[in-house]
Parts: structure tokens; C-alpha cells; sequence
């Protein structure tokens, strides 16, 4: 008796998105790793830091995903104390008019809001500081100039539109293209998100601006040009 055995050609493989979900779980969980070594990190400041790590990642995500430019938006109202430079978002270009979008039109991704913890501040250009010694690296860099700061209206059935009219809000952000990587407008310096602690005081016109007081009181996440991360504690700013 002859007896023919037949083999099953079974072809294992992994679609994009499958890959893109393994990547973005490994790449935090990373993060979460690395900042679980961050010893001179004040619980505060690291639980920012852990936050808009996520943030990053999301983005990157969200672009691959969705073939198309995201961006982690910063609120940059000064009238809004409660959000100005505490609140962050990621958000993507909406490239099918069928759902609202077209030119200008973002959608929101709805699972990244950020608001951060109390006295927590993302550091933008023009701080108010006590103190002469801040870091020359220990500021935000953005993908963007303040002339293209973003204006975006509120969001409405889950997108914000680019708009100059009266409500709009000006958002500071960093840019991740469609095959995720981040952009900078100062190549080879890349976005770089500071973090510190301040205290809300009077500026001009009457409004509140955070103002830090301890220049060794940071922490923030560095991006490289070729896709890493550096989680920046204290020891990582330039004290000169």
C-alpha cells in the first residue's frame, strides 16, 4: 500500500496595520521602560514626560496609518490659563472631502488629549524665567516658525479646520509625514518638547503666563533625525 502525503502550503504573514499596531505597543512600551530609570525626574515632570511620549508615538502611528501628515497641536491662547501651553492633541490631515475634510481640515484623534499635570508647562520661546542660567537647549523647537503657527477652530464632529476668523485658537505643533517621520524647518536640529515646572504670573495685557523659576526643573523628549527618542531628564540640558 502506497501512502502519499500532501502538505499544506500555508502562507503566515502580517497586513501593514497589523504591523504598524506591533510596532506602536513595542515603541511604548519602550518609553515606559525608559522613563522607569529616569531617578532624577520629579514624579510630576515624569508623568508629563510619559504622557507626551505617548503622544509621539500616537503620532507616528496615526500617520503611517493613515498615509497622511499628523501633528501634535499645543494651545497657544494666553487667554485660555487653563490650556495655554498645558493642553496637546494629535491630529491628521483629512485628504476625503466626502467626510468633511479637504484643505485645511484635520481630523481629531480622539484618544490623544493631553492635559498636563498642575504647574506643568510645555517651555515655548519668549519664557519668563528668574533665572539668567537657562538651558540654551532647555526650549521647545517646533516644525514650524511662529508666523505658521496653526489657527484652528474647536472641534466639531471630530475634525478642526485652519480659519483666520474670529474664535479661531493658535495652536503651536510638530509635524510627523506620511511615512512618519518628524520635520523640521532647522534640519539637523529636530523637534525637541520641553517640559517644566512654573507658576502662573500677570504679563502684559493683563493675562497669565507661566513663569519658571528653577532651571534645573525639566524634563522633555528629544527627537532624532532618523526616527529615535531621547527621553531628556535634568542631566540632559546645557548649562553653561
Amino acid at each position: 500500500m502506497t501512502v502519499i502525503s500532501q502538505k499544506r502550503n500555508t502562507k503566515l504573514g502580517f497586513s501593514l496595520l497589523e504591523l504598524l499596531v506591533v510596532l506602536a505597543i513595542m515603541g511604548v512600551m519602550m518609553g515606559l521602560l525608559g522613563f522607569s530609570f529616569l531617578s532624577t525626574t520629579s514624579s510630576d515632570l515624569g508623568d508629563a514626560q510619559r504622557k507626551i511620549l505617548s503622544l509621539v508615538y500616537k503620532a507616528k502611528f496615526v500617520a503611517l496609518s493613515s498615509g497622511s501628515d499628523s501633528r501634535i497641536i499645543v494651545h497657544a491662547e494666553p487667554s485660555d490659563s487653563e490650556k495655554y501651553l498645558r493642553f496637546a492633541e494629535v491630529i491628521s490631515l483629512d485628504k476625503n472631502a466626502s467626510y468633511g475634510g479637504g484643505v485645511g481640515t484635520w481630523r481629531v484623534d480622539q484618544t490623544s488629549r493631553v492635559l498636563l499635570p498642575e504647574n506643568i508647562w510645555f517651555v515655548a520661546d519668549g519664557l519668563e524665567s528668574d533665572n539668567a542660567e537657562w538651558p540654551q537647549n532647555g526650549v521647545c523647537i517646533w516644525s514650524a516658525t511662529s508666523d505658521d503657527d496653526l489657527l484652528l477652530t474647536d472641534p466639531a464632529n471630530g475634525f478642526r479646520s485652519e480659519d483666520v476668523a474670529a474664535g479661531s485658537k493658535r495652536y503651536l505643533y510638530v509635524n510627523c509625514n506620511a511615512q512618519g517621520v518628524f520635520t523640521s524647518p532647522t534640519y539637523p536640529s529636530m523637534p525637541r518638547l520641553v517640559l517644566a515646572r512654573g507658576s502662573l504670573t500677570p504679563a502684559v495685557g493683563g493675562v497669565l503666563k507661566p513663569k519658571f523659576t528653577n532651571q534645573r526643573d525639566l524634563s522633555g523628549i528629544q527627537i532624532q533625525p532618523f526616527g529615535g527618542i531621547i527621553m531628556m531628564d535634568s542631566q540632559d540640558f546645557n548649562y553653561e
